[in-house]
Parts: structure tokens; sequence; C-alpha cells
């Protein structure tokens, strides 16, 4: 019943909006959906699924293709499922293990209720079969070093080599339980290391193949992943404070708190709910077990600890990663229930009454958030993942229920389109050319700047006929927003299918045509730029040299830094006549057409920056050019006039010294 409870909670979460779904999320349920296709372990970017161990997808895949489903809507049930079994063998082992009742119901009762593993399950992510797993591991390896079951040995290392290909911290059974064997009282030497050893290996070698494989296509055997690392100070602190987390509790309803209160008057009086016929263990073992529970939760924490801060985990402890803390945990506080429970005299009574109430009440007091999050729709906790009710509202995905794209859609949120169910027969990869900019940003040579132009167009030239790209302008890395949308508008291969409020849809046209040069093309092109002579007049200077050009303003730098096409161009043009400006910027007096250099610009060999600006199609009084710093200010400035009436096109320059950043 209890199981039931948990499972029901864990499902009714997720009824609004669906379980939770990050990027991790996805990863797990657009592997799966590869599985299902035949196309082995990849993503929704048509990469390798390296980065977690293989087993919960599988499963996913695996539940998905006995109901005839798509791994995302059988997730929610099956996470429901892996979470009513953690309960159910966990109750039953401590009714087993225990010389009372009333610790084995309420740690069942407070796993059931628990809001640590209800939120880590009610998302799709690895942890219920995580803890699943890692549980019956546990269980199985009591029994053999309590009664020396031949038969738990085997059954201890199946589930922890399980629990290793779903979390790659699953390793730290192995290490724990096969320390244990070693240091096994009451047996010969020789024998523990064969036990230990035959446990390793039954329960290690199952993940080799994975590991190999992970090391030939990436070169190494966990994936690779980004270095985080974490100060240890920090890393205690978020830690401490997710532990401290679990202590929140509220008052439940009256006749939750009646309940406690009745069943410690029962213990306190008569203590019919002590006594438990069917445990057979004596005090040392109950002993034994708990120090079982506890060592493991000193191990893993340990563990995690030591993947923070040497930089091979994420950066930060995220609560999800505490939650295998929470079962050996509680199963310790169980055992250290029956020993106060077992005390004869009336202080001792008196006080295993309050304990007992005290954790009834905490325990009744995790129903509370649960039903508020249940009703409220769980808004608060999706409010920034794929599920969230935001997206529920999107225009473009409005539109591509509406209208299904069929065949390859490329997106820079393929995540985002298997989340929310196009119901085209699509294949999504994913399209990240913004992440060019950032490399440039963070230090990059000046080619990284056209770099992301490039692998678009070599993108799009690989694109198969008939394919699709759907361009998100408020992705969930809001960090990338607007740079790679530029490059979008100059490249050929690209026909706007549909612009909507929050996205646009092109059509990725089956021929390439060639994309119109930035000034000329070929040795020409290369030959201008040596000779800084691309257009007359021109402005030279420390800064761009700036010149006109077939109705366009040329800028020109030999060579140039990651500096210099990193700062921001201002171009302010002034027309002749004012009406000409559109209704916003009469005000002004001018057209503001700042840019960076990605959107107009090219690097030619020999690290030359190159960028071409069409100039507008009125008469023009002068133009101020330059390029500035959000902090530093203008780094210099030119402004070009025109040398005759504005209708000759002819033009002379006014100002070419650039001026130093500060204003000197």
């Amino acid at each position: 019943m209890l199981a039931a409870l948990g499972a029901s909670l864990v499902w009714a979460r997720g009824i609004a909006w669906g379980p939770g779904l990050n990027p991790d999320s996805l990863n797990y349920v657009t592997t799966a959906q590869s599985l299902l296709a035949g196309e082995g372990f990849s993503n929704a970017r048509g990469e390798p699924y390296t980065q977690w161990p293989p087993l919960y997808p599988l499963a996913l895949a695996a539940a998905a293709g006995l109901c005839a489903l798509d791994p995302l809507d059988v997730a929610g049930p099956l996470n429901a499922v892996f979470f009513a079994l953690t309960v159910f063998f966990a109750g039953r082992w401590l009714l087993r293990r225990l010389q009372a009742r009333l610790p084995a119901a309420w740690a069942a009762l407070a796993l059931a209720l628990s809001l640590p593993l209800a939120d880590a399950s009610s998302w799709v992510l690895s942890e219920p079969l995580f803890l699943l797993t890692a549980t019956l591991a546990l269980i199985e390896a009591d029994k053999f070093l309590a009664a020396g079951k031949a038969r738990s040995l085997p059954a201890a290392a199946a589930f922890a080599a399980l629990a290793w290909q779903t979390r790659y911290v699953g390793a730290v059974l192995l290490l724990f339980v096969g320390l244990l064997l070693l240091l096994r009282r009451g047996a010969p030497l020789r024998r523990k290391m064969l036990e230990a050893a035959a446990f390793a290996a039954a329960a290690g070698l199952p993940m080799a193949p994975w590991l190999l494989r992970n090391y030939l296509v990436e070169g190494a055997p966990a994936g690779i992943r980004g270095a985080f690392a974490l100060a240890l100070p920090q890393t205690l602190r978020e830690i401490g404070g997710g532990l401290w987390a679990w202590t929140h509790f509220e008052l439940p309803a009256a006749a939750a708190i009646a309940l406690a209160a009745l069943g410690a008057s029962r213990l306190a009086a008569r203590g019919p709910l002590t006594r438990n016929r069917r445990a057979r263990p004596a005090p040392p073992a109950a002993a034994r077990s708990a120090a079982l529970c506890a060592g493991f939760s000193l191990t893993y924490l340990l563990v995690l600890v030591a993947a923070m801060v040497s930089g091979n985990a994420y950066n930060r402890v995220w609560p999800r990663f505490l939650a295998p803390l929470y079962i050996p945990l509680l199963f310790a506080a169980a055992f250290a229930l029956e020993r106060l429970l077992s005390r004869r005299r009336v202080a001792g009574r008196l006080a295993a009454a309050a304990v007992a109430a005290a954790l009834c009440l905490w325990t009744a007091g995790q129903a509370a958030p649960h039903a508020r999050r249940i009703a409220q729709a769980n808004s608060a906790e999706i409010d920034l993942v794929y599920n969230a009710p935001r997206w529920a509202e999107s225009e473009t995905l409005r539109y591509l229920r509406e209208n299904p794209l069929d065949g390859m859609v490329y997106s820079n949120e393929p995540r985002l389109l298997v989340a929310m169910h196009n119901p085209g027969s699509a294949v999504y990869r994913g399209l990240y050319v913004a992440a060019d900019r950032e490399l440039l940003l963070a230090g990059g040579t000046p080619a990284s700047a056209s770099a992301g132009q490039e692998r678009l167009d070599a993108r799009l030239d690989a694109a198969p006929h008939g394919a699709w790209l759907v361009w998100f302008r408020n992705p969930l890395r809001d960090n990338l927003v607007g740079y790679g949308e530029a490059w979008l508008r100059v490249s050929p291969r690209l026909e706007r299918a549909a612009e909507l409020a929050d996205g646009v849809i092109y059509r990725i046209r089956a021929a390439a045509a060639a994309p119109p040069p930035p000034v000329e093309s070929g040795a020409a092109l290369r030959a201008a730029a040596a000779s800084r002579r691309v257009g007359e007049p021109r402005v030279e200077g420390p800064g761009f040299d700036v010149s006109v050009r077939d109705g366009n303003l040329v800028y020109v730098k030999q060579p140039c830094t990651a500096q210099d096409a990193r700062m921001r161009f201002m171009l302010h043009v002034y027309p002749a006549d004012k009406a000409d400006l559109p209704a916003a910027q009469r005000p002004h007096g001018f057209a503001n057409m700042d840019f960076y250099f990605p959107e107009y610009g090219v690097v030619l060999e020999g690290g030359a920056c190159l960028a071409r600006h069409p100039l507008p199609g009125y008469a023009v009084e002068r133009i101020e050019t330059g390029q500035y710093t959000p902090a530093e200010g203008a780094a210099w400035r030119a402004v070009l006039r025109t040398a005759r009436p504005v209708e000759s096109g002819e033009w002379r320059v006014e100002s070419g010294t650039p001026s130093v950043a500060g204003g000197e």
C-alpha cells in the first residue's frame, strides 16, 4: 500500500505538464528514440551518447517498445514503478531485519512521502532506477554478510552492476561492498579475497564494453566533460545545504497529527506495535546492518566531494546528487529508533515515544508540499525547463503542431521539439552556430569570428533534400541568443517559410547558390585587402580602414586581432532628408545600423578582417562610424561626408583621426 502511495504521488506530480524535462532528460529520451529507430546510442544532435551509462535509455526504449508508445510517454509511469519497487523492497527488508514493527512502518512511510526522492523521481532522469538497483545491492550484500547466503553475493554483484550501468557514480558500490568483503570477520583471508575478486569481476565486467566504446569514440571512458572544479568549502556548504533541506516539513492535517499522537501513546502505554513476530535477526546483526548503511552513506559522500573538487563532475551539487544518501540514512535512523524502543526504563520509553512522535510528525509533514505542488501543477519546478508552461503558449510550437514537419529538422533547440511532440515523422538534429561567437569572446583567434558562418554553411550544404531549420529566439541557453540568427539571414540555402513571435522556420533549399562576395572574390579580394585599397575615399588609422565602394561601407584591417573582431561597430547614417528615416528613428536624426563583425565580416587568409555593410538607398549627408565597448567607450571614430551635392554619390573624408578610449 505504501509503495502504491509513493508511486501515485510521483505520477500525479507530472499530470499537468508531464514529468520534468531538462537537457539531461531529453538526452535520455532522444537516445531511447534512436535505439528504437535502430540508430544506436545517439542523441538529438546526432552525437554519440557517452556522458551517462546505457541502462536508463535502454529501459525507456524497452518499455516504449512493449507499450508501442514514445519513450517520453512511458518515462513518467516507468519512474513511478521504479520508485514503488524501491519503497516495497526497502520496507520488506526492514520488516525482516528489525525486532519492532513501528520503525519499519515509519521508514516505509517516510520513503513513500519523501520529498527529495519524489523530486528526483518526477523528472525524466536515471535517479529512480539507480536508487532501486543501489538499494537492492545493499540489501543483498547485507544478507550475505549477516547470514552468509550463497545466492546473495551473486545477486549483490548483479544489482551493483546494474547500478553502475545506470550512473557512473555506481562504481562506489563496487568499492564499498568489495571492501566489506575483505574486512568480513570469521572467514579465512583467501576466501575473503576470492569473494571480493568474484564480486568485483561480476559487477564490473558488464560495464567494460561500454567504457571501451566511449574511449574509442571520444577518448574518455566516461565521455568528455567540462572541468568545473569547486572549492572544497563551497562543495561542503552546498552539500550541507542540501541535507539541511531534508529537515523541512509542514504541519499536516489534524488527522495526521492525531494519528501520530495515537501511535506514540500506544507505544508508550502498551507497546503492541513494538514486537515483530516475523523478525529473525539478533541485535548484533541489526547493528551490523546499521553500520553497513552508515558506511555506504559516508563512502558515497566522500566520492561525491572528491568528484566535485577534482573537476570531474558538474559545477554545483544538485539536490538529486544527494538522493542516494536518503535511503541508507533512513535505514540507519530506523535501526537507531529500534534501539530506543528496546529500553525498559520509564525515562527511556518516554524518550522513545517522543522521538517516534517527532519522526511521525516530520514524515506526515511531507504530505502538504506534495499536495500543494500537485495542485499548483508544479509550475514553480518547471518554469525554466522544456515542459514549462511558457512553451505551452509558444507560437512557433503551435504552428508546428498545426503544420507538422517531416524529414530532417535542424534546430537550436532540438530537444524542445522532441519534448513538445511535433506530430510529423521528423528526425531532429542540433544546429549551434552561435557557439563560435562565444569561442571568440573567450579569447579565440580572429578566424573564429567567421567560423560560425562557415560552419553553418557547411552544415546546410550537408543537409538532405527537403530538410527544415527551426530557430527559436528565446531558447534555454539565453546567453547564445542573437549571434547565430544574424548568420542565418545571409545564408543562401535558407528560404523563410514562416516567421513567428518567438521563432523562424526555414526551408533548406536543395541546391546551394553561390554566396555573394563581401567585396570581390578570389585573388582580387586578397589583393585589394593586402594593398588596403578597397574603395575611395578611405579613412586610415589604428582602427579599421573605412571606405565606400559600390554602395557599401567597407572595413578592412591587416592584420586584426580577436579584440578587433570582438568590439561592436558603431554605424550612424545621417540622411539629407529626415523624412527618409523610419518614424522611430526620426527623433534621433540618423539611422542606427550598429553591428557585430560576424554579421557582415569575414576573415581572410593571412589574418585580415574585412566587413561590408550596405548603405541605404536614399541620399546621405554624412556617415559616422567606429568601434566601441560598453565598458571603455569608443576605440576609434571616423566621419565621412559627401564632397558634392548628395545626388552625385561622391564622398570626402571629414575626420579620420582615431580617438583614444576614455575620451582623451
